[in-house]
């Protein structure tokens, strides 16, 4: 980029100029891509290794973040209500986690006890102890 840019109309050239020259350089990546995967498979053949496999269709898309859908329509509270309206003392957050899970409640989490943990923090629930959670009433 030019070290002065004096007008807005000169910054708005330069800035189209480096459109240009982006978009020249992403078809020429392409194009080198495409060629780098036909050397490789020479590479592949002459060594008697298998090909890479041959992508088809449309790339795939990167893993949304943020909220995930529910496998079951039962939302987590509605199972820890469950377990915990038999319990008349409480429950310590690992007697509820294996609890949940036996009622039903499919997680696919690395660190379920946290989510259950967090969950158990709404108000339709109270805290006895440290650990110890009951129905609030």
């Amino acid at each position: 980029m030019p070290a002065k840019i004096r007008t807005i109309e000169e910054l708005k050239k330069e800035i189209q100029s480096q459109r240009r020259k982006l978009k020249k350089l992403r078809k020429r990546r392409r194009v080198l891509a495409v060629q780098l995967t036909a050397v490789d498979r020479k590479i592949a053949s002459l060594a008697g290794e298998a090909p890479p496999a041959k992508r088809h269709g449309r790339k795939a898309r990167k893993a949304r973040k943020g909220r995930r859908r529910r496998a079951t329509g039962t939302p987590l509270i509605a199972y820890l209500e469950k377990v915990l309206a038999g319990a008349k003392g409480g429950l310590r957050v690992k007697a509820i986690v294996p609890a949940v899970v036996k009622a039903g409640y499919k997680s696919h989490s690395k660190d379920f006890y946290r989510i259950v943990a967090s969950t158990l923090r709404d108000k339709k629930f109270k805290k006895l102890g440290r650990g110890v959670y009951t129905l609030a009433r």
